[in-house]
């Protein structure tokens, strides 16, 4: 079983893979202005260890025509939850703006076994980001400067960045480089686009070709993971992601991952696609 160490931390980078593929460096600007009642989109995905399922996460966004909001879920099942019980709930909304995404505040809720609670809220608004951390640590002691803060996103705003398709192209379909801080850290998830390919699963949307992209986590400043501290890197993730045209989606199309995968010391870690709802209807396979 992961440890602690490494388990946050690559599901960190797992949530930002599921939504950053779309970091790319061209906006669409005249799409912005196009959506006029709004829109919804509704994922959820399966997590699995050794192919054994072991958790489930889900991301509900809706969209105006200058605003978002996101709220998550992650929880831990089956047998695994005899050895680690955890569960993550956490929302982040902001500004649509015609470059992309402008979030305004992010909050997040890890909760391990019955009475173990970690809380901590990033407030964008003011000129240098904030954050409120319950139990509180030390900010100064792994500091992130005010540039590297306002220069990303949060975790959950990078995943609805590339959910709505805001800077995805056909030329890099992949994109470049996601900045995020998520209070205690200051990190990339750099995308390198590597081929059109079937994906091996039956899932919703997975019977087509989808882009196959390579994703690196590169730890900027802020609080180190400890697979980190020990000299060790993060290993490359995996991500099969297709388009879905939606004239109501923001940019006028959804970036979806299929199933995202990486490869550990102790074995493989996947999420795949269980589940999606776009403007309330289910484009989920039947049967």
């Amino acid at each position: 079983m992961l440890s602690h160490s490494v388990r946050v931390p690559l599901l960190a980078a797992f949530a930002a893979a599921l939504a950053l593929p779309a970091a790319g460096d061209q906006a669409k600007p005249a799409k912005v202005a196009a959506l006029e009642n709004g829109s919804s989109l509704g994922v959820a995905y399966t997590i699995s260890f050794w192919g054994i399922p072991f958790g489930h996460t889900d991301f509900d966004s809706k969209f105006k025509p200058e605003s978002y909001s996101t709220i998550s879920h992650f929880e831990t099942s089956g047998i695994v939850s005899m050895f680690w019980q955890a569960k993550i709930e956490a929302s982040s909304s902001g500004q649509v703006e015609a470059h992309g995404l402008e979030p305004a505040v992010y909050d997040s809720l890890y909760q391990r076994g019955a009475d173990k609670k970690e809380r901590v809220k990033v407030t964008f608004t003011g000129a240098d980001p904030t954050v409120e951390a319950d139990p509180p640590y030390p900010l100064t002691e792994y500091p992130v400067t005010e540039e590297q803060k306002k220069e990303a996103v949060d975790p959950l705003s990078a995943v609805t960045l590339v959910l709505a398709g805001l800077k995805s192209d056909a030329t890099n379909p992949c994109g470049t480089v996601a900045p995020v801080f998520d209070g205690r850290r200051r990190y990339n998830i750099e995308f390198h686009y590597l081929k059109e390919e079937k994906p091996d699963i039956d899932t919703a949307l997975g019977h087509g070709k989808a882009h196959l992209c390579e994703m690196h986590y590169n730890q900027i400043a802020g609080f180190k993971p400890k697979i980190m501290k020990e000299g060790k890197s993060f290993p490359p993730i995996y991500g099969w992601f297709v388009d879905v045209p939606n004239p109501s989606a923001p940019s006028g199309h959804y970036e979806i991952a299929l199933k995202v995968w990486a490869s550990t010391g102790w074995g493989t870690v996947d999420a795949t696609l269980s589940h999606i709802l776009v403007n309330g209807a289910d484009l989920t396979p039947k049967g």
